[in-house]
């Protein structure tokens, strides 16, 4: 492999709950002029997944904890997104600096639990929670649109992260289905023959931070993109949902 093709599908609609993204990506294909080859990927921003599954919660209707209301007035955040992040999370990580840091439900460590305000009509106090199951998501997408592309297609749902001891966020895979996610190169050997241990790489993370570039962060309105010429097929098939590291294999915690 010594060219990957990456390719945004532009005027993508606003996304609705309910909306079927299957049709939508279809539909976009077609009017971005795109054939679709066997082995092609799509990466997809979870935001417009958790927009077609209704993932959206309305703050000032949230029963409020005493732990909410408290951790709300240290921190100065609106209590609603408190217990709200709270609710998603297994645990509170740090509240250093007046960023609450959490273990959220599905296991990621993230900055209030995913729960986002960005490219959201802001009139009605609505925030944007994760998908409940992303592997689920992606699985479903990837069966229907390779049916109904009659195509052998994989899917990388992705998102936005920060890292320890770097600036800025990067896109992520947060699930995926029908690519190699993680590719283990241990006891294979370098350039000089060396054998390499413990090596390990998170190509569908590197997928999913190149095609971010394409995605950006604000008003690109491009949360899909195609991807041509990714071929690991020697390698195994797994879901980028299984990186997640436990506490006790954790080396930043």
């Amino acid at each position: 492999m010594s060219t990957i093709q990456l390719t945004a599908l532009k005027n993508i609609p606003f996304i609705e709950p309910g909306d079927n993204l299957i049709d939508i990506i279809c539909n976009s294909l077609k009017e971005n002029n795109q054939d679709v080859h066997e082995n092609d990927v799509f990466v997809i921003a979870q935001k417009i997944i958790s927009k077609s599954e209704d993932r959206y919660i309305d703050i000032n209707k949230i029963k409020i904890s005493n732990e909410a209301q408290d951790l709300a007035t240290k921190l100065k955040r609106h209590p609603g997104l408190i217990q709200c992040v709270l609710n998603e999370s297994k645990k509170i990580i740090s509240i250093e600096k007046g960023v609450l840091i959490v273990e959220h439900n599905l296991g990621y460590i993230n900055v209030n639990a995913g729960v986002d305000f960005s490219n959201i009509p802001d009139d009605k106090n609505l925030a944007l929670l994760l998908p409940i199951n992303p592997s689920k998501s992606a699985r479903e997408i990837q069966k229907g649109l390779s049916k109904k592309l009659n195509k052998n297609i994989s899917i990388i749902i992705s998102d936005s992260m920060t890292r320890p001891y770097r600036l800025g966020v990067t896109n992520f895979a947060l699930a995926s289905s029908n690519i190699q996610s993680l590719i283990n190169l241990s006891g294979t050997t370098d350039i000089y023959g060396k054998s390499l241990k413990h090596t390990e790489i998170a190509v569908a993370d590197e997928i999913a931070s190149a095609a971010g570039i394409l995605m950006g962060q604000s008003d690109e309105m491009k949360p899909i993109i195609l991807i041509k010429g990714f071929a690991k097929n020697q390698y195994e098939v797994n879901d980028a949902f299984n990186l997640i590291v436990n506490s006790e294999d954790d080396l930043y915690r």
